[in-house]
C-alpha cells in the first residue's frame, strides 16, 4: 500500500511521444491509444485517473504497473 503522504509526481510517466489512434478527448486534449516512454517501454491507455477529496491525483487506485500521464490519463504497461 502507498502512503497518502506519497507526492503523485512518483507516478507520473514522462512520455516521450504518442503511438496509435486517438481513442477519445480529455478537456480538449486528444487521448493516444498508446505512448512510449523514453527508454522505448509501451504503454497502453486504460482510464483517467480519480481525484480524492482535496482535488488531488488519487494514486492509491492505480494498480501494479499503471502510470499517469497528463493530464490525467492512466496507461499501463503493455506486454
Amino acid at each position: 500500500m502507498v502512503s497518502r503522504n506519497v507526492p503523485h509526481e512518483y507516478f507520473l510517466l514522462d512520455a516521450a511521444r504518442t503511438e496509435g489512434p486517438v481513442v477519445g478527448h480529455l478537456r480538449g486534449k486528444p487521448i493516444s491509444a498508446a505512448v512510449v516512454d523514453r527508454h522505448g517501454s509501451r504503454y497502453r491507455f486504460v482510464g483517467v485517473a480519480g481525484r480524492d477529496r482535496q482535488g488531488g491525483l488519487d494514486v492509491l487506485s492505480l494498480k501494479h504497473g499503471e502510470w499517469i500521464v497528463a493530464p490525467d490519463l492512466v496507461y499501463e504497461k503493455a506486454a
